[in-house]
């Protein structure tokens, strides 16, 4: 789960930079791009585990002790260092329901936006 978290969390990052730029507002290319970004990369962080998935051993066990498996968010070395924690947990659903918060938001100050416009 934390090779999930940490590769959704690079594009959740820049998104809430760019959300705190436009001063709590956020388009609808970010609503958009920055859910489907934080998707591809948590898909990116786990490439190496695939094998395990599909059944494939012995690709799996080369991949795990490969040092080159680092591009895929430093994969590699984050399984020679990981520890369970429900935090990795925590922290995916603290993400998601922020995204979902200023989603909603969004809506609601559009809303409210064409109900006071003339």
């Amino acid at each position: 789960m934390n090779q999930i978290v940490i590769g959704a969390a690079i594009p959740y990052l820049v998104s809430a930079v760019i959300y705190l730029f436009r001063q709590g507002r956020a388009s609808m290319t970010l609503l958009v791009i920055g859910p489907l970004a934080m998707a591809a990369c948590a898909v990116w962080a786990v490439v190496p585990d695939i094998p395990r998935a599909l059944r494939m051993d012995g690709l799996y066990h080369k991949m795990a002790n490969d040092p080159r498996c680092n591009i895929f968010f430093m994969h590699y070395t984050i399984d020679k260092l990981e520890t369970d924690s429900i935090l990795y947990l925590v922290a995916f659903v603290l993400m998601a329901l922020s995204v979902f918060a200023v989603a909603w938001r969004e809506v609601w100050l559009t809303e409210r936006e064409r109900e006071a416009a003339p």
